[in-house]
C-alpha cells in the first residue's frame, strides 16, 4: 500500500515517527531508571513477564524506527539493517545503564530479548506495506515471539547456573 493510497502524506509521516520514537526511547530510558522497588512481584513468573516486556517495547521501538527511515513506502536493506543495529545499540545502553540504577541489575540476555522484539516486528511491518502478506508476517512475528518467550521461560523457570 502506498502513502498516498493509504491518506498519508508520506513527506509528513517520517518526521512524526522519528519524534514518537525518540519519545519512546525516553520511555525506554525512563522505565530503566526506576528502581521497581515495590512494583509487581518476584519470582520467576515476573521475571518471565519482566523480560518478555523488552520484547514489546523493542519492537515497538523498532516499527517507529522503521517509519522514520522509509522513504517513498519502502525500506532499503541498508535502512532495514540501519534499525536493527539501533535497536541492539539502544537495548545495550539500556542494560548498561541498569547496571547503575539502585535495584536493577544489567543482563546481556535482555539485549537478545530486544533484538528479537526488533525482528518479529519489523517482520510483521513488512507484510503491513504488501498486499496480501499480512497473515505471513503475523506467523513471522509470533514466530519470532514464540522463541523470545522460550527464551524467556528458560531462563526464568529453567535450572540456574552458579559460577
Amino acid at each position: 500500500m502506498s502513502a498516498s493510497s493509504s491518506g498519508a502524506d508520506s513527506s509528513r509521516l517520517p518526521p512524526v515517527a522519528a519524534a514518537l520514537a525518540v519519545a519512546h526511547g525516553g520511555l525506554i530510558w525512563w522505565l530503566s531508571s526506576s528502581s521497581l522497588e515495590g512494583v509487581g512481584g518476584s519470582g520467576p513468573a515476573w521475571g518471565f513477564l519482566g523480560n518478555s516486556f523488552h520484547f514489546v517495547l523493542f519492537g515497538v521501538l523498532a516499527l517507529l524506527l522503521a517509519e522514520a527511515f522509509r522513504r517513498d513506502g519502502a525500506l532499503t536493506n541498508s535502512r532495514l539493517a540501519l534499525v536493527l543495529l539501533l535497536v541492539l545499540a539502544y537495548g545495550i545502553v539500556d542494560e548498561w545503564h541498569q547496571a547503575f540504577t539502585p535495584h536493577r541489575s544489567s543482563d546481556p540476555a535482555d539485549v537478545c530479548v530486544d533484538v528479537l522484539g526488533g525482528i518479529g516486528c519489523i517482520a510483521l511491518w513488512w507484510g503491513v506495506r504488501g498486499p496480501g502478506r499480512f497473515r505471513v508476517a503475523l506467523l513471522r512475528l509470533f514466530a519470532v515471539g514464540g522463541v523470545a518467550a522460550a527464551f524467556n521461560a528458560w531462563r526464568a523457570f529453567g535450572p540456574k547456573l552458579t559460577g
